[in-house]
């Protein structure tokens, strides 16, 4: 899940530019929320959910301060490393395969129903894909990732996606997932700042926040995910 926090007002600490963007992973908006309030009582924000694309875009335009988004591996460039994440195979239930693990060769098996192209999931997953010359059988391209589960809970497709993306459906057996293995896929999670708002008091307070907060997740469960110092 993506997400934007806009910045709106600072007693002690304001912000010149519109905001802080933030992503995080689905449902735990609401903890960095309860953090927030607790340890920056006097900063108020403003948290907008998107995909990495127009994120990304806004980061560009000067619209957000922080952004927290998806990249490869091999292009998170000076960005912070929050977390890292194993894509899966999602599975409908009571569907095959009914291993643990499946090996990215074997993919090819499933009717897929996957992000657009230009969506940093499908990008993860095709370059790995590409890399070992294998093919996936991608029947739907879906730019909502609640279709894309919906479709995958009603056993109209299989999909390609984060544990943390299905976490509350797969706990209730609407959906398994499957370890993909030789490779497994990955992707990091990263912490984006924009370059003007660098010394801003308030942005740095909110930039110190946010690893305490992803590690926190990590820790207790709540995001299946593997903090940077422990991958």
């Amino acid at each position: 899940m993506q997400g934007a926090m806009k910045t709106l007002s600072s007693s002690i600490l304001p912000l010149k530019r519109e905001g802080s963007v933030l992503r995080f992973v689905r449902g735990s908006i609401s903890h960095f929320a309860r953090q927030a309030r607790s340890e920056l009582p006097r900063i108020s924000l403003k948290m907008i959910e998107g995909m990495t694309g127009p994120l990304e875009e806004w980061m560009a335009a000067g619209r957000f301060n922080l952004a927290i988004l998806y990249r490869t591996a091999e292009s998170v460039g000076q960005m912070t490393v929050l977390a890292r994440e194993e894509f899966c195979l999602v599975v409908p239930p009571g569907e095959p395969p009914f291993e643990d693990s499946i090996p990215l060769a074997d993919l090819h098996a499933f009717p897929l129903a996957v992000p657009m192209r230009n969506n940093n999931v499908r990008r993860s997953v095709a370059d790995v894909v590409a890399q070992h010359r294998c093919v996936l059988d991608v029947r739907f391209e879906v730019d909502s990732l609640s279709t894309i589960i919906n479709m995958v809970m009603e056993g109209k497709a299989y999909s390609i996606l984060t544990p943390s993306a299905i976490q509350k459906e797969a706990s209730q057996g609407q959906v398994r997932t499957v370890k993909i293995i030789d490779p497994v896929i990955t992707r990091s999670v990263v912490l984006a700042v924009n370059p003007k708002d660098d010394r801003s008091p308030a942005v740095s307070a909110v930039r110190k926040l946010i690893p305490k907060v992803v590690r926190k997740l990590i820790d207790s469960g709540r995001w299946p995910a593997t903090a940077p110092d422990a991958a």
